[in-house]
């Protein structure tokens, strides 16, 4: 801090004193003028928020806040480092992305399947050394939106021209890599035992062939993954819990949602919720026999918090702003990336790099919405518990450092680091 502080020190005397050894200043617009005030305000809600469950919630999370502060101060750091670093960053991306999706030959396809087996191989000797599994969820989905935007910049535009001009067998040649892709992070997140994030990334993947196959097609392979875990969720412990728990909440091996609706309906009783630092997050027990909230609250269930602060109206206000900020990300990207997504522009090294950043930030949008959607559904009882947290918002030291990085990298210009 010391450093940081005499550099801006510098700075200043050398911006206001010798302006004239200065290099003329080189104007950028934004990739979108709210992505860095977004960030800022949601992490810091996320951890004011954390700061009342340390103070006022079970006492084995009295040190919550604490440890979400020095969290947030590495990714304070970490934005505009990942922006500094991001031209580098897309030279890796655009040597893995040619190297998996560029090649026709039986040699890619080859190669695709050996990176695919030595990261399902370094995810299962993570299990096996106990890494938690939200340290590798969070890797696992970084690694997933690297891979999909190579096929996203070198396959997909195809595939999807293929499949509209008739030739439906030359454009499932073009979708097998998208196909194989997500059957290696299924096979990574079952050795991983976490398939909450798989759920994540199997919705973006429907998303994107969505628009290849068209939404009537992409909303049938939904549905085909909600029914196959509904068919198969019974048989597995975990997920079996969780749907017996989100059909029937009061009578469930797990109370989890049957706490929550309680809190939920309380909550309900007050227009705009209990009230910052007066929410009975242990309900009417005494602070060493806290018997409220599940001690998930801090990461899986940050909506529910949310309305305990400021009721339903304030938790949905705050919901619908975290969505309109994706949102806007999401949409600057749709309309940015046709104009470097043609042939012609694809044969210049920095068009293909400006076509990466958009498709990352693009698929880092779509999932953060997703993401954050699926939690809240959780949370009000429409679908069963993933185990998501609320992007930026919930704690998670992992979770907290990949969005920064991402947010950064692919949402800030390098002259705005």
């Amino acid at each position: 801090m010391i450093i940081l502080g005499l550099w801006m020190v510098l700075s200043w005397v050398t911006a206001h004193f010798y302006a004239h050894a200065l290099p003329a200043p080189i104007s950028a617009e934004p990739v979108n003028s709210s992505w860095l005030p977004g960030w800022w305000l949601f992490t810091a809600t996320g951890c004011l928020l954390l700061l009342d469950q340390s103070l006022h919630f079970h006492e084995r999370l009295r040190f919550l806040a604490l440890e979400q502060w020095w969290a947030w101060f590495v990714s304070v750091l970490l934005l505009p480092l990942a922006a500094w670093a991001a031209p580098w960053l897309l030279g890796g991306v655009r040597w893995l992305g040619y190297a998996l999706w560029g090649h026709r030959s039986y040699g890619g396809i080859a190669l695709r399947w050996l990176v695919g087996a030595l990261l399902v191989l370094g995810f299962h000797m993570a299990h096996r050394l106990n890494i938690p599994q939200h340290v590798t969820g969070e890797l696992l989905k970084a690694v997933f939106l690297v891979a999909l935007c190579g096929w996203c910049v070198w396959k997909m535009p195809l595939a999807a021209q293929l499949w509209h001009a008739g030739h439906a067998r030359n454009s499932v040649r073009y979708l097998m890599g998208a196909v194989t892709l997500m059957v290696l992070v299924a096979v990574a997140a079952f050795a991983t035992s976490d398939k909450g994030p798989l759920l994540v990334m199997a919705l973006l993947m429907a998303v994107l062939l969505a628009t290849v196959l068209g939404w009537t097609g992409g909303m049938g392979l939904l549905v085909l993954g909600f029914g196959t875990i509904f068919l198969i969720g019974v048989d597995l412990d975990v997920v079996g819990e969780r749907l017996q728990a989100w059909q029937d909440p009061f009578t469930a091996d797990r109370d989890d949602v049957a706490r929550l609706m309680w809190f939920q309906s309380e909550a309900a009783r007050f227009a705009w919720g209990f009230g910052v630092g007066q929410v009975p997050w242990c309900g009417s027990s005494r602070l060493d026999v806290c018997h409220g909230l599940p001690l998930q609250l801090q990461s899986d269930y940050t909506f529910t918090a949310i309305m305990g602060w400021w009721g339903p109206w304030g938790a949905w206000s705050w919901l619908l702003l975290f969505s309109a900020y994706a949102y806007h990300a999401l949409m600057y990207c749709a309309r940015r990336s046709p104009s470097v997504l043609t042939p012609g522009m694809l044969l210049q090294p920095g068009s293909v790099k400006e076509a990466l950043a958009m498709h990352l930030l693009f698929l880092f949008a779509v999932l953060m919405l997703m993401q954050t959607w699926i939690t809240a559904a959780g949370n009000l009882g429409w679908l069963p518990l993933t185990g998501l947290t609320w992007p930026l918002l919930s704690y998670g030291k992992s979770s907290l450092w990949v969005s920064t990085f991402f947010a950064g990298a692919w949402g800030m210009r390098r002259l705005h680091a």
